[in-house]
């Protein structure tokens, strides 16, 4: 029998500065009045009673992110760490560190200073780099033997009426490492009706399962399943849905039709009284705008939480889910491969099963004409497609409209969909926006491209709200224009709180860049928006 434990009381303390209190996880000190300017070291403590009848489990300990690197004792004792990235999922084997039957004491030593051994790199990022427990943390207690993950892909042979068959390659293994008997189930979400059961003897990496007549799972008919293997003394169920993403030529195809990628990205975290520690009920505040707003599509500079993939799932709304690289350094050496092939692996171990997710990034404007660069992103667009063959993979650059690079290559033009960040006429400048653009677009000829970026950044950029409707509104005037433009990214929903920000200060330093302020307050150019894209 599976049991956890939450862990949300803690006794927080900054030595350094002398403060303690006690607060409550998810928690960031970067929004705390007191403390918001430190950099560095943090230590959270708690105290839980693990009850005797646990023993003959297995403990885990598991964070959904801790920013940026952690390190976890249990009753004084060193338990792990995890390190080099600051917004991915891990769990921790404390099995022989917990003393069952009596309280036990669990410290989080937290730092969040900028570093190299680090994606995002030192301090060469364009968000807030708030330290602390940042997402859910729990004691997680399973039986041995027990079922260690359930990834589900599906092979879609033909869809049909909206129904869907194929076969079902679901992947899985046991925490001893042995064989199983098991019972799979495959239930319909919205209703709970089993719509697949079989037995199978002797688990122990895949099986795979033949479908007839399920429904995929599309923008406008979110269909999910669960899937659920019991054994004898386990039971473990993920949920997922049915879908195919492709690329044919210059165009984007879901489940066979084709899709054009119109959307908006969020910049999560920035809420002044949670940074990023933002709860729930924000987070959905802000997805439901996109949503209003008639966006089908979104992207992440770095890693999110399960539960709001969940909403997404739910609702239809398309992510990309990126490795966060950005700007620094321009040539990735080994350690920058390393570390992002570590993200990569964590995305896909804890999120591959979200149908929402249909593309993964490996960097935004690294200086994509060159070589390093370029090397980098072929090599990691390899390495995802090794690990999750259902997904499009791409790089997001900022080079490919440059006049000086109009004979070099881009490393955008190796992903599945060339992703370009306009800023002509602002951070880029032009003389001729209309043609600047369409030399870009054919340099992307025979496939896909999607406008990553536009928009406008105040104070850096004069004109206010006004001015950020007449670049909406005259982009998306040219953009439907170019053949090969497969969709565009307005940047962005929201103001946004960021650490180099050029408008206010400590924890309400922000780049005024949104269609709704802070708190998602919505502006005349959210209400454009979604009048353009209805």
């Amino acid at each position: 029998m599976r049991y956890n434990i939450s862990l949300n009381k803690w006794n927080f303390s900054i030595e350094k500065l002398n403060y303690c209190a006690k607060v409550t996880s998810p928690h960031t000190w970067n929004v705390d009045d007191s403390v918001m300017k430190h950099r560095g070291y943090a230590e959270y403590e708690t105290t839980v009673f693990i009850d005797e009848t646990l023993k003959n489990n297995k403990a885990f300990i598991s964070f959904n992110a801790v920013y940026h690197t952690a390190k976890i004792y249990i009753n004084t004792v060193f338990a792990g760490e995890h390190s080099r990235s600051g917004f991915t999922p891990f769990k921790i084997d404390v099995t022989d560190k917990i003393i069952f039957g009596k309280n036990n004491t669990i410290k989080v030593i937290v730092n969040n200073t900028h570093i190299d051994e680090m994606l995002p790199h030192k301090d060469d990022f364009d968000w807030a780099d708030d330290g602390g427990i940042i997402r859910k943390a729990e004691l997680q207690f399973m039986p041995k033997n027990a079922i260690e993950y359930i990834r589900a892909e599906e092979c879609i042979s033909s869809i049909h009426n909206d129904f869907c068959s194929g076969r079902l390659l679901i992947k899985t293994a046991f925490l001893d490492g042995s064989t199983k008997n098991a019972n799979l189930k495959i239930m319909d979400y919205s209703t709970g009706k089993t719509v697949i059961e079989k037995h199978f003897e002797n688990i122990q990496n895949e099986i795979t399962v033949d479908f007839e007549n399920l429904k995929p799972w599309s923008c406008c008919s979110p269909n999910l399943y669960r899937i659920a293997l019991e054994t004898d003394n386990d039971y473990y169920e993920i949920r997922t849905g049915l879908r195919t993403v492709e690329v044919k030529g210059e165009k984007v195809f879901l489940n066979g039709k084709e899709i054009y990628l119109k959307g908006c990205e969020w910049m999560p975290g920035s809420h002044p009284d949670f940074g990023m520690a933002e709860p729930l009920e924000h987070s959905i505040k802000c997805l439901k705008q996109l949503k209003n707003a008639g966006c089908i599509f979104t992207r992440f500079h770095w890693q999110q939480d399960d539960a709001l993939f969940d909403w997404c799932d739910e609702n239809g709304l398309l992510v990309q889910e990126e490795i966060p690289y950005w700007g620094y350094p321009k040539q990735a050496t080994p350690l920058q491969f390393d570390i992002a092939k570590q993200q990569a692996d964590e995305m896909v171990y804890f999120h591959s099963n979200h149908p929402s997710i249909i593309c993964w990034g490996v960097g935004n404007e690294l200086g994509a004409e060159t070589e390093p660069t370029i090397n980098y992103v072929k090599d990691m667009i390899a390495y995802f497609k090794s690990i999750d063959s259902r997904r499009l993979v791409n790089y997001v650059s900022n080079t490919l409209s440059r006049i000086e690079n109009a004979d070099k290559d881009d490393a955008a033009l190796y992903g599945d969909i060339a992703m370009w960040n306009d800023y002509l006429g602002l951070w880029e400048p032009s003389d001729d926006i209309k043609n600047h653009m369409i030399r870009t677009c054919k340099k992307a000829k025979g496939m896909p491209l999607l406008v990553s970026e536009f928009g406008l950044c105040e104070p850096h950029f004069k004109g206010g709200d006004k001015e950020r409707e007449r670049i909406l509104k005259e982009r998306l005037e040219m953009y439907a224009k170019i053949e090969n433009i497969c969709g565009y990214m307005w940047f962005s929903l929201n103001d946004y709180r960021t650490h180099c920000g050029e408008a206010g200060e400590n924890k309400m330093r922000q780049r005024v860049h949104g269609s709704t302020d802070l708190y998602g307050n919505e502006k005349p150019s959210y209400r454009l928006l979604c009048e353009l894209q209805k």
